[in-house]
């Protein structure tokens, strides 16, 4: 009987029973990574189709895999290698009167620059010129370095409400112009306590050493005071990723609208698109991960688009706390929107999470992701990458683009919950007093059949 119940235990406890090592199949998703020959360390930005078809909202089922089929060591890190936005910094500007002939790239201005090619100084044609009425500025961008990604704009504020359409072309020899930005709406108009403040121009990424911002509409002429610059980010992959969300009317609450995204993707921006031109819309946004669970409020403010000319003028993205959420809710306040009927899309940005891993094995290297079976590892990989730099361009790792689109490894399958695994311990102790209950319940029977003869 001991040899017995001996037998049962070693049955349930048996160690050989573990999982076997994970290979590319017990993942439903991979890419390709093409690593150049002598990388120590391989860096890249998460896919978008990682955060669609991850199993884990932790991104616990991401490994990578050399060629051969074996997992390197990995780590994953919130993008901090890479600021958000780079800082503003204030740009040397002059304004070009009105007149306009065919000196100076269409301007009658002598325009003198320094051995470096940084303008020092601008004379009109006539002297007596009102700059003031200036519908045009020459930026110089020779000290900048880089290209820029956004211009802001500052201006005195009059008494009354101030919306323009401007334009910016570049050139190297203030002769030959490129418009890097045909027509952008810029606003500043208050009503009522608020205040519709649009200052920013985005640009279409140049090397030019010059800019020139003109004024296309008939209105008022800018009094500029400060012009300032952010440049493009560095690397090669987006800093921040929008999507564009449909919504659905809640059936049961008016001015409720619902969305959900098709990924667990860290938000950290939202805003509202109106197809509709003219439209504005005081609103609650509000996220949860899971139908069943409570909402959480994310931020509240006021989302708009105005026409100018033909020219859209929208609202810029909110901030809020990070997010992974894929159920996002609406809610509109209607006496403060002019949205109607329509559904407006939810946009939400996000910043990719960045994985570094050892280039061990030969190429390529598979990104593979999506495993309702495989969990975070266990192991502190981190000490592995303390000592790498964590800039781009500025460290060991090598940073380096996903080849292709997403391809099947272990299929849609592997995202499927497995069953609940079985309570060993409480099979083990269920056994044991079974066990004992059947010794005890034999040797009263043996000992009552003694005691009968």
């Amino acid at each position: 009987m001991r040899k017995w119940l001996w037998l049962v235990l070693m049955v349930v406890c048996n160690p050989s029973l573990s999982l076997a090592d994970l290979t590319v199949d017990d993942f439903a998703y991979g890419i390709k990574i093409d690593v150049p020959a002598g990388s120590a360390v391989a860096a890249t930005s998460l896919p978008e189709q990682v955060y669609e078809d991850a199993y884990r909202r932790d991104l616990g089922d991401v490994r990578v895999f050399n060629a051969d089929g074996e997992p390197v060591p990995h780590m994953i890190r919130y993008a901090q290698t890479q600021s958000a936005e780079a800082p503003w910094r204030s740009l040397v500007f002059f304004p070009l009167p009105q007149e306009a002939t065919a000196e100076a790239g269409g301007y009658r201005v002598y325009v003198r620059t320094g051995p470096d090619g940084a303008v020092v100084r601008v004379d009109p044609r006539p002297a007596n010129a009102p700059v003031e009425t200036a519908r045009t500025f020459l930026i110089d961008l020779s000290r900048v370095g880089r290209s820029l990604a956004q211009l802001r704009l500052e201006w005195r504020r009059g008494e009354n409400n101030l919306m323009a359409t401007l334009a910016v072309d570049a050139s190297d020899d203030m002769v030959a112009w490129t418009t890097i930005q045909q027509r952008s709406a810029i606003s500043d108009i208050r009503h009522g306590g608020r205040r519709l403040l649009s200052n920013t121009i985005a640009l279409i990424p140049s090397t030019k050493r010059y800019l020139r911002l003109r004024q296309l509409d008939s209105g008022p002429a800018l009094s500029l005071v400060r012009i300032a610059g952010r440049v493009q980010p560095e690397g090669r992959m987006a800093i921040r990723v929008f999507l564009k969300i449909d919504g659905q009317p809640d059936s049961e609450s008016a001015g409720v609208f619902e969305y959900r995204s098709a990924g667990a993707f860290p938000v950290d921006r939202v805003n509202l698109i109106f197809d509709q031109a003219n439209s504005m819309a005081e609103a609650v946004l509000e996220s949860r991960d899971d139908p069943k669970l409570a909402w959480t409020r994310r931020c509240k403010g006021l989302f708009y688009r105005i026409d100018v000319d033909n020219t859209p003028l929208t609202s810029a993205p909110q901030a809020v706390p990070i997010s992974m959420d894929r159920h996002w809710s609406l809610t509109v306040d209607a006496s403060d929107s002019t949205i109607g009927r329509a559904v407006p899309r939810l946009e939400i940005g996000y910043r990719p999470h960045d994985i570094f891993f050892i280039a061990r094995g030969s190429g390529p290297f598979t990104l593979a992701f999506g495993s309702a079976a495989v969990e975070p590892l266990n192991v502190n990989v981190a000490a592995l990458f303390d000592g790498i730099g964590r800039h781009r361009d500025n460290g060991l790792e090598r940073w380096v683009t996903p080849q292709g689109s997403r391809m099947v490894l272990g299929g849609p399958q592997r995202l499927s919950p497995l069953p609940k695994p079985l309570p060993t311990r409480r099979i083990v102790l269920w056994s044991v007093l079974i066990a004992g209950v059947l010794v005890v319940a034999v040797m009263s029977w043996r000992l009552a059949r003694r005691l009968k003869v």
